[in-house]
């Protein structure tokens, strides 16, 4: 097995995912698209995309069927597979390995937004604070919910 950094993985990856920029991810988000940012919660805390939902990287395979959008369904991850998903993190390459590893899951429409909130931010686009946000709980930890729309 080839030795790769953590760099150098993100940079295989990248070529095997669908990735998205800012623009594509704004115009989803007007189609009410599933947005998740997947960012750790202390840089959360510096805002998010509106219509976007938290969900730390760390628990994301483990906690999407609770999503909002499905969590009610008799089957989350056929009704998570007929939806493009979007993910973003601070840069892009959480965002991309969280890509990788739902498509692997078998969710084929799942989007990396590309430079993630960082880009987001120097395009000068909106963002909410987390106090605009409401809580949800999943499964006993509580993620982020933007509430209301754009």
């Amino acid at each position: 097995m080839k030795l790769l950094t953590g760099r150098q993985l993100v940079s295989y990856v990248q070529l095997e995912i669908q990735q998205c920029d800012c623009a594509a991810l704004a115009r989803a988000i007007k189609q009410n698209a599933i947005v998740i940012d997947i960012r750790e919660e202390s840089e959360v805390i510096l805002g998010m995309v509106p219509g976007a939902t938290h969900i730390p990287r760390g628990v994301l395979e483990m906690e999407i069927t609770s999503h909002a959008s499905v969590k009610n369904c008799e089957n989350p991850l056929v009704d998570l597979a007929e939806n493009p998903i979007y993910l973003y993190c601070r840069s892009g390459a959480r965002s991309a390995l969280a890509a990788k590893s739902l498509s692997e899951m078998g969710l084929k429409n799942v989007w990396s937004v590309a430079g993630g909130f960082n880009d987001w931010q120097l395009q000068e686009r909106p963002i909410i604070s987390n106090k605009e946000a409401k809580v949800w709980e999943v499964d006993g930890l509580f993620a982020w919910e933007q509430g209301g729309g754009i």
